[in-house]
């Protein structure tokens, strides 16, 4: 069974939606933009060690759910195979790239799934 995240701002450490430096081409200035979800998830895929051909495969099919997100879809359905490779990666690289809030990111890919049983008022974490 996949697992399907909703593609919403993460709230920070603070209460507030995290914000991320972002340059959409060499030489643009950065503007801070809204942390959501899918670019999130992105940023650990680009700095994950892809070792192995599974790190690939895995790797490639987070992208391809990933650019649904980009393409407009609402939700992110990530392969349990693929969302068991990722968490022990997001464990590994979100304290450095997110720094305070590393545990907050890890924690919302980890548990930040919609549950089968949940009602709408319980879903999601953010905005």
């Amino acid at each position: 069974m996949a697992k399907v995240f909703k593609n919403i701002v993460l709230n920070g450490y603070n209460g507030e939606p995290m914000r991320m430096a972002v340059r959409e081409n060499d030489g643009d200035p950065i503007e801070l933009k809204e942390a959501k979800l899918d670019s999130v998830m992105r940023i650990i895929l680009n700095n994950a060690p892809l070792q192995t051909q599974q790190d690939s495969i895995n790797g490639m099919r987070l992208a391809m759910a990933l650019d649904k997100a980009k393409n407009g879809a609402a939700t992110i359905e990530i392969e349990d195979g693929v969302h068991d490779w990722l968490k022990p990666v997001a464990e590994k690289l979100t304290p450095s790239i997110f720094r305070v809030n590393g545990n907050l990111v890890y924690k919302h890919i980890c548990e930040g799934f919609e549950k089968a049983h949940q009602s709408q008022d319980q879903k999601g974490v953010g905005r």
